[in-house]
Formats: structure tokens, sequence, C-alpha cells
């Protein structure tokens, strides 16, 4: 079991709104965050910040828990206020988190924390302390007085304090709650205060309407919630899988994670006791659980270069288009070259083969996040989706956000089965719940309906509702799903299913005769106490993925650049093992149809169709294997070549192109430059299935900087014309008697109403 101060984030992080309040008790007026838990912290900052403010925290009180407030949103480095009831009284005490262990009391000189005595008492229902914090601004372990906005973190404990009445001994259990916090210190300055000891003056009134709003953040689609009030829509997300945070599948050695959170685990996922996680309906692997394929992919988060947009996207999706869409990404969900919090990079055997090597034929080194355009002939340690020693993606970063905001709902065991639809307008949506049973589900007047269901599932959906090639749609006519498709004159012939890509990866293995010692696959199936206690600190090789270094190179060819990434590891001892993609560039594509059942499935395969892909992947394997038999280091199999490996490729699994966008319905898009699909008036598609074009490296990075350019494309649009005003209707469970018995583990569907 973790002890106290664990990451806060990972304790359901939720970013809140916070408000204006005056406290009857100390006549202080606070911008003062506050939520459902009976939690609440406020603060007041002079006119002209210094290093003091005051603080207000009340909490639920127990009898012998505590409440605490980080200065900061990280879990370690932070300083924090903490205070718990000690019989009538309350005790507080000013702490340094540094990592999974209950904080040691701050001693730098200078600083303290001092109850205002109106502000601070236990009843029988609350504590709360309010008090001077001195010194406490401007520090490494806290936040700058002049900041315009800033995040705490805020953890609540309902366990006995040990020690409870000394301020400088008591010692924290593992906390019950936590989250994050959004306080706006441009709010809070200009409370006309002075401070004099322990008395602030009275402060002024504060009128949010005169504050400059240019300030205050808009509203994203699944972002955070609006710091101005939350307009008067409702989102409701529906998703097939039925466990909120994949809460299940714990580790046997700590069962305060899952499988999924635990970075070394993405590489182990396919062996793991629980693969409920994987879809069983779709042509190849997809997620099937909360977070779809982020929260089952092996972690790389290849910033997009600007190519990947500016050489097919159109206009309206070009690098300096989606630009701005990228820093607010990246400002929230940045990866990493180097996840281990202590700052150290274990099990680096194969680096420290293939660095040199890659480096002595011409290859540079460089940071794959804070460089993301340089990819050709350069190395990087491996850019991972990690935070805080975790798993990052959209399920820690952005899921918890929409959760927070009043007009946020989500549906779990839920199966979206077609759009409803009146001629070009989509009503409602039709679901099918885990036991078989169907409903439809109204869309409000002027809302929209987004399918975020992947590029294997979104064509389903499509399909089902009457949208797409005409023989694919007759496939869905004619098969046992018990779809009732609109009638056949509504029917809206899309290229929905074409364009399908994918990367191909071959595998070149070398032996070596340097100091080549991998960590085995029961390392981290079955880790070591060392590790684990790494683990817990948000360090070690369990805070890790698979790779080891990634490369990038290009080609220029008669018919345009190909592009190169490269995955290594030392997969045994005495072994590197170099994974190559052929990436952006790629002029491959297949299609993607739907079977009588209701599964979508390969007409056409994506991979290595054209001459010129096979000749460029034969002449890049070919180089490599050249330079390393040239090499000191590595041994190639002397039958390996390019013409022996140009077949003998395995999936990436990084689908792209199936509703592809375009800027006209000219019969080679689905969706236009708003996301909208052709045809309809309030249908829109933000996934990997609308991508023209396949990035340089994974698509996950560049899945959410659509996803971020896509929100703001939809909320410039409003509202729809929609005006259904039916109620929901129960159907009928699928009569298909060939369907396989595991079809209630289908893709993560994910629908947004507006």
């Amino acid at each position: 079991m973790r002890s106290f101060l664990t990451s806060l984030a990972f304790i359901a992080g939720t970013y809140a709104q916070s408000s204006v309040y005056t406290d009857a008790n100390t006549g202080i007026t606070f911008q003062r965050y506050a939520n459902t838990e009976g939690v609440s912290f406020g603060i007041a900052v002079p006119q002209t910040p210094a290093s003091d403010f005051i603080g207000q925290m009340v909490a639920p009180n127990n009898g012998s828990g505590y409440a605490g407030v980080s200065l900061t949103p990280s879990m370690t480095g932070s300083l924090l206020v903490v205070a718990w009831p000690n019989n009538n009284s309350v005790v507080a005490s000013l702490r340094e988190t540094s990592g999974y262990t209950s904080p040691g009391v701050y001693t730098a000189s200078g600083l303290s924390v001092s109850p205002i005595a109106n502000g601070t008492f236990v009843n029988s229902t609350h504590l709360a302390y309010t008090f001077l914090c001195t010194g406490c601004m401007g520090l490494d372990l806290s936040f700058a007085g002049n900041s315009t906005s800033i995040t705490l973190g805020w953890a609540l404990g309902t366990k006995a304090v040990t020690n409870p009445s000394s301020a400088s001994t008591a010692s924290f259990a593992y906390h019950d709650g936590g989250s994050e916090i959004l306080v706006l210190l441009y709010l809070a300055q200009p409370l006309r205060t002075t401070l004099r000891g322990l008395q602030w003056q009275p402060p002024m009134g504060l009128d949010l309407e005169a504050q400059p709003r240019t300030q205050l953040a808009p509203q994203r689609l699944l972002m955070s919630p609006p710091l101005c009030p939350i307009q008067p829509t409702t989102i409701l997300l529906l998703e097939l899988d039925g466990r909120d945070h994949c809460g299940r599948s714990t580790m046997a050695w700590n069962d305060t994670v899952t499988q999924y959170d635990v970075p070394s685990m993405a590489y182990y996922l396919t062996t793991a006791s629980d693969t409920s996680e994987y879809c069983t309906d779709v042509a190849s692997m997809a997620g099937c659980l909360l977070g779809g394929g982020t929260m089952v992919n092996a972690l790389m988060f290849v910033r997009p270069q600007e190519a990947d947009f500016n050489d097919k996207w159109p206009t309206g999706w070009k690098f300096t288009d989606v630009k701005a869409s990228a820093d607010k990404l990246y400002e929230r969900n940045p990866g990493t070259t180097l996840s281990s919090v202590d700052r150290q990079r274990y099990d680096q055997s194969a680096w420290n083969i293939l660095s040199p090597f890659f480096g002595s034929i011409g290859y540079k080194e460089v940071d794959a996040i804070q460089s993301p355009n340089e990819k050709t002939q350069v190395f990087s340690h491996p850019p991972w989706d990690i935070q805080d020693g975790l798993r990052a993606g959209p399920v820690k970063s952005y899921l918890p956000l929409a959760k927070a905001m009043s007009n946020f709902k989500l549906t779990l065991n839920t199966k979206v089965v077609r759009a409803i639809r009146n001629g070009s307008t989509i009503s409602g949506v039709e679901v099918e719940d885990s036991t078989g049973s169907r409903q439809i589900i109204n869309v409000n007047p002027g809302g929209n309906v987004i399918l975020a269901s992947g590029t294997m599932s979104t064509p389903r959906i499509l399909y089902n509702s009457g949208i797409g090639p005409t023989d694919q749609i007759t496939t869905v006519a004619n098969g046992c799903t018990g779809v009732k498709l609109p009638s056949k004159a509504d029917w809206i012939n899309l290229p929905v299913g074409k364009n399908l890509r994918d990367h191909p990866i071959f595998t070149l293995t070398f032996n070596t005769t340097a100091n080549a010692t991998s960590m085995l696959s029961t390392d981290f199936l079955s880790p070591n106490t060392t590790d684990i206690d790494l683990f817990a600190k948000g360090s070690g090789p369990l805070a890790q993925s698979g790779q080891r270094l990634n490369f990038w190179t290009s080609m220029n060819t008669t018919n345009g650049t190909r592009f190169f990434q490269g995955t290594c590891n030392s997969p045994a001892a005495g072994q590197v093992r170099i994974k190559l993609y052929l990436t952006h560039g790629a002029t491959s594509s297949g299609v993607l149809g739907i079977t009588s059942d209701g599964a979508t499935e390969f007409t056409t395969s994506p991979w290595m169709n054209t001459d010129a892909d096979k000749t460029a992947v034969i002449t890049l394997i070919d180089s490599l294997l050249a330079a390393a038999r040239n090499s000191s280091s590595l041994t190639p199999s002397s039958t390996m070549s390019g013409a022996s490996l140009v077949s003998n490729y395995i999936t990436g699994d990084h689908f792209v192109g199936t509703a592809m966008m375009g800027t006209s319905n000219d019969g080679t898009a689905v969706v236009d430059t708003d996301t909208k699909v052709f045809g309809t008036d309030n249908l829109f598609v933000v996934d990997a299935s609308i991508h023209p074009d396949l990035p340089t490296g994974n698509t996950q990075a560049i899945v959410m900087v659509v996803a971020e350019h896509a929100a703001s494309k939809i909320l410039a649009l409003g509202s729809s014309a929609s005006n259904s005003s039916r109620t929901a209707i129960p159907s009928k469970k699928s009569p298909c008697r060939s369907a396989p018995t595991a079809m209630s583990k289908r893709p993560s569907k994910r629908l947004y109403r507006f």
C-alpha cells in the first residue's frame, strides 16, 4: 500500500472552478475552490504580492483524519499545508513532499504557518483551518505570487494521524481522496488587503464582471471546464467498457495500480492474466476499455513533425493552423524522454550499444520531445506518454477534467449501434447494453453527435446508420444484427472504409559481443522488492516502457519522400533488436468492410501493396545491414536481407483514414474540415479515421492534437437544427445466431451529445 502523498493526479485527479467567497467569521474574501465532498480551499493575497498569503482549508471531520493542500500540482518537491483535529483543537504543519512516504516537516528559516483564530475551529461535522503562510510564495516548492493562475493539489484522509498532538512528529497514512484545484490568482489579487501581523484589513468587494474576460480560458470539448459560467449544454459520453479507470486489473504486487497504469507492463499486456481489454469484433487489435488504444499501446508519444500535416491535410489543418491546439495538448500531456522521477535511466544496454552505432553512420542524438521536426538521421531516448512514473494519456489528463463538469455524464457498459437519422439530421443514437438489450437515446434539440470509436469501429457505426458504400450498407441490410437502416433513398454514399493505412513493422535482430544484459519479462511481471520500492517513488525500470532507443530517417524517391522510424531494445542477453516502421509517405492503402454479423474486416490489405513501398523498405534494410556488418559491435544473420524481410512484417495497428477528411464531397472524403460527415447536419467524427495521411511515428500524439483542434472547430459552429422529441424506445436483441460468444466485449464506442 502506498503511503500518504501519492500522485495527486493519480487519485482521481480533477480540475475545478473557483469562485469568490467572503468568510463570515474572519471577514476575509477568498478566491475559493469547493467540491461536493465538503472540501474547500480559499486563498487571498495582497494587492502587491510578495511572499505571504492567507489560506483557508475546510474539510469533513471524522475525529481522526486530516486534510492537506499542496502548493504545486506535483506529487514531489512541493510545500504541503496539512491540518488535523486533536480533540477540540486544530493542529497544523508545513511539510515537504518528497515521494510516496509521509511528508517530512519543512524546516527552512523564514517559513511558517500561523492560525487565524476566528477562522480556525473543529465542530461536529467539519474542520476549518485559516492561516497565514509566511514566506510561502515564490519558491521552487510553491507558486509565484504574480502568477496569473495556479494549480494546487489537495489530499483528504480518514485514517488516524500518528502522534496527533504534535505538529512536528505527527505522520499520516494513505489518503482516501485527492484532486487538483485551479485557483485564479488574478481574481484574488485585487482584494484590497494589507498585511499587519496576523491582521488583514477587511477586503473590498470584487466585481467578477469587471475582470478582463480575455484572461478566462475558453470552453473546449472534454478539456478543462470553462472558467466562465458553464454554457447550458449537456455532454453524454457513451463507453462500451464497464470499468471506470480499469479498476479490476490490479497488480499482484501493488493493488493500488492496474496493469495499464504501470509503464513497463505496456509490453506485456497481451500475455497478462487479464486480456479482456482487447476487442473481439474488429479486423485487427484494438483497445476495448475506457481510454481505448491509449490504455493498451506501448506508450510511444511521437510529437508530429510539421510535414505530417503540411503534406496531405487540407487548408485549415496545416501545421500553422493546428500549432495552438498542439501547444494546449503538450501543456497538459507533454510526453517525456526521461520518465523516472529520480531522473535516472534503467536497463540501458541497448542504448549503450546502438547509440554509438548510429552515431558512427552519421545519425545525431536529439530529444524527440523537444525536436519533433528532426526526423532524418537522428536518434533519441524513446518519447513516452508517462507522467509521475505512471501511464499518462486522456484517461488521466482529460477525462477527470470532464467529470468535474456539472454538465458532463459518463455512461459505461453501453455500445453505440447506430445514429438515428431523419434525413440529414441525427435525432438520436441506438445503443446496446451488456445484456444485449437496445434502446434509443435522443439528442437534445440543437445537439450534435460525435463519433470517436477509432479507425476500426467508426465505420461500423456509419454503415449501420446508412452511410458508406452501397455494398457495405447492403451487407448490413442482409445481415443478422437486427440493425434498422434508413430507407434506401436516404442512404448516403460516402467512401467509408477506404484509404485505410497502417505502419508495417520489420524486425531486425542482431547478435552482439558488447555487454548486452537485458532484463527478462519475469523482471516486469514478477518484479523484485527493489524495483517495487522504486516504482512506489515513481522511479525505476517499472516506470519505463519497453523501448530503449528510437531513431528516424527518410528517403527521397521518385514518387515522394518516405520516412522510417525504429524502436530498439535488447530482447535477451547478447542480442539487440530493431523494429523498423515504414511511416509517413507510404503509398500502400486498403479497405475496411463489415460482415453480416456486424464485425469489421479487411476487404483489401493496407500493407506493402505498392512496388515503391517495397523498394524503399528493401533499400533501407540493406543499408542498415551493411553498416552493421562493417561495425565491431553488431552481427546480423548472414541470410538476413531486405529482400528476405520485405514480406515478413507485422502490423503496426496504427490505423488511419477510414473516414477521411477532405474539402468537398467529391467521392474521396467522408468528413469536411469541421469533421462533420458530408450529407448530415450534426454528425461528426473525431478519431484517427479522419486522418488523410500516416504520421512519421506512432499515432497517439497526433490523434490527440487533432482532437484538440477538432474541438475548437466544432464549438465554433454552434448548435445544429435538431428537433427530436422522441422518448427512449426499447428494441430487440441482435438475432445473430453465428455471433461469437464474446461479442459483448466490443470496442470502446465514444459519443458526445451537446
